[in-house]
């Protein structure tokens, strides 16, 4: 026999009830998680009560209570995706080359410190392009795979893959220099090091490679700086939220399905 799902019955009615509080204990994730995949405050919680709309009706599809986190978090971003495809705003042609290459840095330390001050993160998330802000907050803050933002996005895994670079660079140079746009792509000696970074800072570069790159990082004058600023970015990206208030319209909502739920048969 199958496994049984949350809200199956002779239980329905106790799951239904339970569903409005773990979704009350998730509330104000979801929201920071939205602050970052959004540009807008309103657009961040019309997507969360547009989320909480969505598990409500498909409550029934959450077999195991423990994942009701990331359950609730898939359900939002695909919200999220939704509203930008409605306003026809997520493009997602390929990125090019200079775009995946990690860009200098005159100061590593003033990155990694705007990376974890959460309102100069966020600053700077809005400055990436839709389709870029997703995919990097998805894959590098929540630990999505690429293969799963890549479904998300409607692309190819590579292509997400390359989107979530593209994105890790842009947002690096944004923290670096908040009044341009980009900063200078590194200097050719640098590029074959600069081009196999954001496999190193994954975890997934093959080992001979690996000792390649480190030879030229400790020869190196501009590469480690800029290295060690992208791995602030990455552990930015990477940290709590803190302690985030809901807004009075989500948290009414999320009272009407309490009382939807006492409701029930």
């Amino acid at each position: 026999m199958g496994h049984r799902d949350w809200t199956s019955a002779p239980g329905r009615a106790d799951s239904d009830r339970d569903l409005p509080s773990t979704i009350e204990h998730e509330l104000p994730q979801l929201l920071a998680l939205a602050r970052r995949l959004t540009r807008e405050e309103h657009d961040a919680q019309d997507a969360v009560q547009d989320a909480l709309e969505r598990a409500w009706r498909a409550r029934h599809e959450l077999r195991d209570p423990a994942a009701s986190g990331g359950w609730l978090r898939s359900i939002l971003a695909r919200a999220v995706i939704d509203a930008h495809r409605r306003r026809a705003d997520l493009t997602t042609a390929d990125p090019q080359v200079l775009d995946l290459l990690i860009p200098d840095v005159e100061d590593a330390v003033t990155v990694m410190a705007a990376a974890e001050d959460d309102l100069a993160l966020r600053a700077a998330l809005r400055r990436l392009a839709p389709a870029d802000r997703i995919a990097l907050v998805l894959h590098d803050a929540e630990g999505w795979p690429a293969s799963d933002v890549a479904e998300l996005l409607d692309v190819g895994t590579e292509a997400a893959h390359k989107r979530i670079q593209r994105a890790r660079t842009r947002l690096i140079s944004a923290l670096a220099d908040p009044a341009s746009p980009t900063l200078a792509p590194p200097a050719f000696a640098c590029r074959d090091a600069r081009a196999h970074a954001h496999n190193l800072l994954e975890g997934t570069l093959e080992e001979t490679t690996r000792v390649e790159i480190q030879k030229h990082l400790d020869a190196c004058p501009s590469c480690p700086a800029a290295l060690q600023a992208a791995a602030g970015v990455l552990s930015g990206l990477h940290a709590e939220h803190g302690i985030i208030p809901v807004p009075e319209p989500l948290r009414a909502r999320l009272d009407e399905l309490v009382r939807e739920a006492g409701e029930a048969p």
